[in-house]
């Protein structure tokens, strides 16, 4: 009876064990790194000059595996969304959220791209590249 008793605790330990999340290798990735900006592109261009669209972007990005983070001068909350393929980017400090396509994700690089309104152009919006390297 004591090893029937001492045999289910152990089935239920290890069911208990396996049955918790696991992080994907893209979350570890994202959330184990200080991500330092490469290039910040809109429409081709680096935009993180004095005025550009991507200025505040310029500095570290940070993603804590709590949803929050920092994006260069911004804080906010960032999620995935379609399978690990996007990452979207929300901030009080932003009219609407930054929606990215995830085009690269390893434990060393991440680039994303995104369509932007362009509040001057409706017709012609800002198409986003940033790539990151790992700190």
């Amino acid at each position: 009876m004591k090893n029937l008793i001492l045999t289910a605790i152990f089935i239920a330990s290890l069911f208990a064990f396996s049955c918790k999340d696991k992080e994907s290798d893209r979350f570890r990735f994202l959330t184990e790194n200080v991500w330092v900006p490469d290039s910040l592109y809109a429409n081709g261009v680096d935009a993180t000059g004095p005025g550009g669209i991507l200025e505040s972007f310029l500095g570290d990005a940070r993603f804590n595996k709590d949803g929050t983070g920092t994006f260069g001068s911004y804080e906010g909350t960032w999620r995935f969304s379609a399978n690990e393929t996007k990452i979207i980017i929300e901030t009080d400090s932003l009219a609407i959220p930054v929606i990215a396509d995830i085009v690269e994700l390893t434990s060393t690089s991440l680039k994303l791209t995104a369509v932007l309104p362009n509040p001057s152009d409706f017709q012609n919006p800002f198409n986003i590249r940033m790539t990151f390297k790992a700190k």
